[in-house]
């Protein structure tokens, strides 16, 4: 309000939060829930090319829509997205608790380092099962919700697995950002989920050893390495996570995890199997413990089935985090760093220790029995969570639960089957009635239901694929209530007359289509809306009023320029359009042919007789029966000019006439008794020069001019003048051929300045002094040229633009390289 930031209609505009290559952020307020949100504005640039524009905002709302289908805890929610004539935005969840590069800054615990990885492996593993690759996975990109959820940001160059929806970039085109980029997207490969396994690895490098494990002094440098050079072995007290970063780093996708759950799965067993991760996870920040593993985004299995391990990480106390390193550094912070921490400290760890040997001496050695006092404890408890159960109190009140008595059975008696078995049971029930719930539509309840199941038992696969069910119909219903909202709104705007622009029915029932592209209520609906905007154009096509029909479509190609009505109508109205311009060709050489007729123009002169102008019908119309009835007239016209020439003395030329008669009405009788009556006073040889003639006018009337076109006019005449060298007409006819070879390669240089060129060179081998072939030959290699260096530089410029659009590292990034 008076800020001068952007205006966006129920938003308050607080403040820019950053800005990148195409968008701005803003911290801003909807006023309409009362919640604060960040938008992320597209910049829309005033100089740039409308394609490259109109390519860009598709980009821009293709992030928003990919974020706005992964729902997850570690992804970063879309409320909305827009896209109006004044203004495109997105409108998400605001993350103040910085990036993971402002972490890694003062360095992180070794527990706070897998936490980090094992939720973001969560989001990647939830993006990948809904067939989308992020492609550029760093910092930057990872912020977190709180201090101990780390939330995956800008999707602005992910795109599906699959190939079957549209991509936001092409085949083989540089994406991602240098120090984190996996060799096939280097190598411009297609790329699926190990992709970003592998970005992830270099991440989880980075987190442990302080710095990235590929470096050079330019980000090229830094590419080569990912290709050529091994990563550099971790540190000797990093050495038990070096065979899971060579699985993740490997060059051949086809040797690293095949998915995330299988790394996260591989990750967790050797923590959990490992006596020395686990004092380090002890002494570091996060003690291990069964709680603490799920606060990593870990489940630990359940005592009768986790072992030695799991059964004594549940009974370990959970510490609280030290202080962090200093700002300035690198990498974990160091397990032996211990003069900064307090005596309780050191007697909390120390009580956690002998809780261990404790818990050793129990299993190995001590008493293998409970006590008689325990005994009776333990079986008064299991009755109570039974009857827990059966009065359906089964993770609620809070601390006098079922789950709760069980817990605290487990506690003195781990190997318990009775609890396990009742732990079974809640599982189920639970289960049972967020299926219930799931089918009466309460899908909050189903998903709460569904959750405490999951908590009781996280490794039941059927709870999981209740979760994804719970999921969907949730999505589902979402997606319902917009399109019923869209549809109201089209609904009224359409009365209104207001079709398109940001709240127009079209638009809206273009969003309603988007979103459930088979439904047949809404496809309908946008049918109806568009045969009402084609109605005009149509009744004009059926008119024949192509001017009309051409400017509502121009009109109409903005909005509608995609829909099948649309492009249809638009085939019909070319198709109008280029036989209307045919028939005005047809006509145009119809008048010019007779008009040549009436001047006795039958095949001279050169560029102007009616012989040229009915070739050119043939191509144009050969089947018309206006092109058949010219040709009729001339070839009465030239035997009637042979028979002149004939009576006159003129032989040759008579002969050369009804050649020409006979070539333009091949059966044409008279034509061909005339022409044998001449060869048979004239002889042989004049019969062939006469020939040859009609071959060499033939061929400079299908620009046919020179070798190595079949049958040209340069050796017709070369050949003519061979039976007659003082021949005029073959005479005249050669020294006007350069001029026609001009003239022809002149108006084909508008079109294709290579095959003008072409012409021109092979003319020149032969008419090798003739000024105007050379002028005109250098100024199409200059062309030439021009287009070429355009062609090239575009291509750069593209090349160059769409690397640098979406991988060039930034300052920060420059400066990680060096």
């Amino acid at each position: 309000m008076g800020n001068g930031y952007i205006q966006i209609p129920g938003y308050e505009i607080l403040r820019p939060l950053g800005a990148g290559g195409m968008s701005t952020v803003y911290l801003a307020l909807q006023r309409s829930l009362d919640r604060t949100v960040a938008i992320k504005v597209m910049r829309r640039g005033t100089d740039a090319a409308a394609a490259d524009a109109a390519q860009g905002e598709k980009r821009f709302l293709l992030e928003g829509r990919l974020m706005a289908k992964l729902p997850h805890r570690n992804i970063v929610a879309v409320y909305d997205i827009v896209s109006s004539d004044a203004v495109a935005y997105i409108s998400m969840e605001y993350l103040d608790g910085g990036t993971l590069s402002d972490r890694m800054k003062t360095g992180l615990a070794l527990s706070d380092a897998v936490s980090v990885i094992v939720q973001i492996a969560s989001a990647l593993e939830f993006a990948h099962a809904h067939g989308v690759v992020h492609r550029d996975l760093k910092p930057a990109n990872i912020m977190f919700r709180d201090s101990g959820t780390p939330v995956l940001t800008d999707f602005g160059i992910a795109r599906w697995q699959d190939g079957s929806a549209t991509r936001l970039t092409q085949t083989g085109m540089l994406v991602g950002t240098p120090t984190y980029m996996s060799p096939e997207q280097i190598n411009g490969q297609q790329v699926d989920g190990r992709a970003d396994l592998y970005s992830l690895g270099i991440l989880f490098y980075e987190l442990l050893a302080g710095t990235a494990p590929f470096q050079g002094v330019t980000a090229v440098a830094v590419l080569m390495a990912h290709l050529t050079q091994p990563p550099p072995p971790l540190s000797e007290e990093f050495h038990s996570f070096q065979p899971v970063l060579d699985r993740m780093l490997a060059k051949n996708r086809d040797e690293r995890y095949a998915s995330m759950k299988e790394f996260s799965d591989d990750l967790k067993a050797r923590l959990v199997h490992s006596d020395t991760l686990l004092m380090r996870l002890q002494l570091d920040p996060n003690h291990i413990s069964s709680e603490q593993l799920r606060a990593l985004g870990f489940y630990t299995s359940t005592p009768t089935g986790g072992g030695l391990h799991d059964s004594l990480l549940s009974s370990l106390p959970a510490t609280p985090r030290p202080t962090p390193l200093p700002a300035g550094t690198s990498g974990l912070q160091s397990s032996s760093v211990t003069q900064s921490r307090s005596p309780w400290m050191w007697i909390t760890a120390a009580a956690g220790v002998v809780l261990v040997v404790i818990g050793l001496w129990l299993v190995f050695g001590g008493r293998s029995h409970l006590s008689k006092a325990d005994e009776v404890q333990v079986r008064v408890m299991l009755e109570g969570a039974e009857q827990r159960i059966k009065a359906n109190e089964l993770m609620k009140p809070s601390g006098d639960s079922a789950f709760d008595v069980l817990q605290s059975v487990q506690q003195k008696d781990p190997d318990n089957a009775k609890a396990q078995e009742l732990l079974d049971r809640i599982a189920r029930k639970l289960a049972e009635q967020a299926q219930q719930s799931l089918a009466a539509g309460k899908l909050d309840e189903a998903a709460e239901q569904d959750s405490q199941a999951l908590f009781v038992r996280p490794d039941d696969a059927s709870l999981h694929t209740l979760k994804t069910q719970i999921e969907q119909a949730r999505k589902s219903a979402q997606v319902k209530a917009q399109i019923r909202g869209l549809l109201e709104r089209a609904q009224t705007a359409r009365a209104a007359g207001h079709i398109f622009g940001d709240a127009g029915a079209y638009t809206l029932l273009a969003q309603a289509h988007a979103l459930a592209p088979n439904d047949v209520d809404v496809q309908k609906r946008l049918d109806a809306v568009v045969g009402e905007q084609l109605d005009t154009a149509r009744k004009s096509l059926a008119a024949g009023q192509s001017a009309q029909v051409s400017a509502e479509l121009a009109r109409l190609q903005p909005y509608l320029g995609v829909e099948p009505g649309f492009i249809a109508l638009r085939g019909e109205a070319d198709a109008m359009l280029k036989k209307q311009q045919r028939e005005n060709s047809i006509v145009g050489l119809l008048q010019r042919g007779n008009q040549q007729l009436r001047a006795a123009h039958l095949a001279e002169p050169g560029g102007d007789n009616a012989y040229e102008t009915l070739g050119e019908l043939v191509k144009l119309a050969g089947g018309d029966k206006r092109v058949a009835e010219f040709g009729d007239a001339l070839a009465r016209a030239l035997l009637s000019d042979a028979r002149k020439l004939d009576n006159s003395g003129q032989a040759p030329r008579a002969l050369e006439r009804a050649g020409l008669a006979l070539r333009v009405v091949p059966g044409m009788a008279d034509a061909q008794t005339l022409k044998t009556q001449i060869e048979q006073r004239l002889g042989a040889r004049a019969a062939k020069l006469a020939q040859t003639l009609s071959s060499a006018k033939q061929a400079i009337a299908e620009q046919r001019f020179v070798p190595p076109a079949s049958d040209d006019a340069y050796t017709s005449l070369q050949a003519a003048l061979a039976l007659d060298p003082a021949n005029t007409d073959a005479r005249q006819l050669l020294g006007e051929l350069p001029k026609r070879i001009v003239e022809a390669a002149t108006a084909r240089a508008q079109t294709n300045a290579a095959v003008a060129a072409t012409i021109v060179d092979f003319a020149r081998r032969i008419f090798v002094h003739d000024a105007a072939l050379a002028a005109l030959s250098q100024k199409l290699q200059a062309q030439l040229a021009a287009e070429k260096n355009a062609a090239l530089a575009q291509a750069a410029r593209d090349r160059i633009g769409k690397i640098l659009a979406v991988s060039a590292p930034s300052p920060e990034q420059l400066r990680a390289c060096a």
